[in-house]
């Protein structure tokens, strides 16, 4: 029986594997599974009265590799996996953003990808509606860099 690696240990293997390759998959793979996982604890969170001092920010370890794992299947042509991912990033990213704007950036390219997805599973309505949200949120990303400088670029 292979042992179960860690978040860290599959991060560090990712940067001595190849872009695009199956073994960056596959460790993306491992590390959505431990995000999912990890995600069940926010109940904890939500309750929490300030004491333990929950840092949102911590969330961009859980959308980054469901982010960059849903991109994979999307040029695999599997748009429903990554449609299922995108669903869990996209709040994720809002949260980020509430306390670092950055994120409004990672947000809208989220979206833009999740329009992708339900284009090509041709659902046409929540196509439509992700559209008209991405085209607001890209004018707002837009205003941003004009008044915020070199902070999207």
């Amino acid at each position: 029986m292979m042992e179960k690696r860690n978040y860290q240990d599959l991060y560090d293997a990712l940067e001595h594997c190849e872009v695009d390759s199956d073994e960056e998959f596959e460790l993306y793979k491992e590390m959505v599974v431990i995000c999912e996982d990890s995600i069940k604890n926010f109940q904890d969170d939500l309750e929490d009265d300030g004491t333990r001092g929950f840092i949102p920010l911590e969330l961009d370890h859980y959308a980054a590799p469901m982010d960059n794992l849903s991109r994979i299947y999307m040029k695999r042509g599997e748009y429903d996996k990554a449609l299922h991912l995108l669903e869990q990033v996209l709040p994720m990213y809002r949260i980020l953003e509430i306390y670092e704007k950055k994120y409004t950036y990672q947000r809208c390219y989220a979206l833009k990808a999740m329009t992708e997805c339900l284009d090509k599973l041709g659902w046409d309505n929540m196509a439509i509606l992700c559209k008209y949200e991405l085209k607001h949120l890209q004018q707002e990303v837009l205003e941003s860099r004009e008044n915020a400088g070199s902070c999207f670029k």
